[in-house]
């Protein structure tokens, strides 16, 4: 069978197109060699971490595989959806009651339905989440993002959520980290699951760091602290009615902040709210 002219200039020039685009990398491979995300050794295209940070990050990759669906807890067994009576993936509860089997959260009942934690904070983990907070580090925020959405989307399966956000900071913290770092391991959440990503919520006062606070006093830290974002142009609030939000942050230490967030949405319309960390603090029982 011939092959036609035009069809053989349009091969032509996707070949041509082609090269200059693997050209284009390859100069670009020279000039600004790939880098591990963290520690800046030279790495392999397309890898985003060395070897050696890879393997103390993923360290409790797989322990975190067995964590309790409603706080993230690990409890070092397979997983145990408590309202489907089987394994699988964290089913909507509304406003999530108490649980019985975990130690961490069996008193408590929070507003979202569930955490899907990456790892534990520890060690290697706690460094590249503290510098992820800056937008000059947003490639290492990025790559963080990127495994983070493969994890939920192992957890969720094919229930994914409508739109994904994330927890924002004041304007003052903003300027003093050159943005909001968490925007950026939501963005790479989203293109992981191919899910939009809204910036639904402000912060609407300066709040203490939570790291500095006890229990208590980080309830009371983020109570009233968040609003849901209206549109600049029309003074509109989004559409959340019956929709499955995947709220994104960098740690879950007791949940008042993602339970505070989770209130908000819950007001506006949202009928699950589900919460995604790269690293859960996990403390002793």
């Amino acid at each position: 069978m011939s092959i036609s002219i035009s069809e053989t200039i349009k091969k032509c020039q996707h070949w041509v197109s082609t090269g200059k685009t693997a050209a284009a990398e390859s100069v670009l491979d020279l000039a600004f060699p790939p880098s591990c995300a963290l520690c800046n050794r030279l790495v392999s295209p397309g890898v985003d971490f060395c070897q050696d940070c890879r393997v103390s990050l993923v360290s409790s990759e797989f322990q975190m595989r067995h964590c309790c669906l409603r706080c993230g807890f690990p409890l070092g067994r397979p997983v145990i959806n408590e309202n489907e009576n089987s394994a699988g993936p964290i089913a909507p509860t509304g406003n999530a009651t108490p649980s019985s089997g975990c130690p961490q959260c069996k008193e408590k009942t929070f507003q979202f339905d569930g955490v899907i934690p990456m790892w534990t904070y520890h060690g290697l983990v706690c460094d590249a989440v503290v510098a992820s907070k800056y937008v000059h580090l947003s490639p290492l925020a990025a790559a963080l993002g990127n495994r983070l959405g493969r994890c939920v989307a192992n957890r969720l399966g094919e229930d994914l959520p409508d739109v994904v956000t994330f927890v924002p900071s004041y304007f003052t913290r903003q300027l003093s980290r050159g943005g909001i770092g968490t925007a950026t391991l939501a963005r790479s959440v989203g293109e992981s699951l191919g899910v939009p990503v809204r910036p639904l919520l402000q912060a609407t006062r300066k709040i203490k760091k939570q790291a500095w606070l006890d229990d208590d006093s980080r309830l009371h830290n983020v109570r009233d602290a968040f609003k849901i974002k209206r549109s600049y142009a029309f003074g509109r609030s989004p559409n959340l009615l019956d929709r499955h939000i995947l709220v994104v942050d960098d740690v879950y230490t007791t949940g008042a902040t993602v339970n505070e967030i989770a209130g908000v949405l819950r007001g506006g319309g949202a009928f699950r709210v589900s919460v995604a960390v790269v690293a859960r603090a996990v403390r002793a029982t």
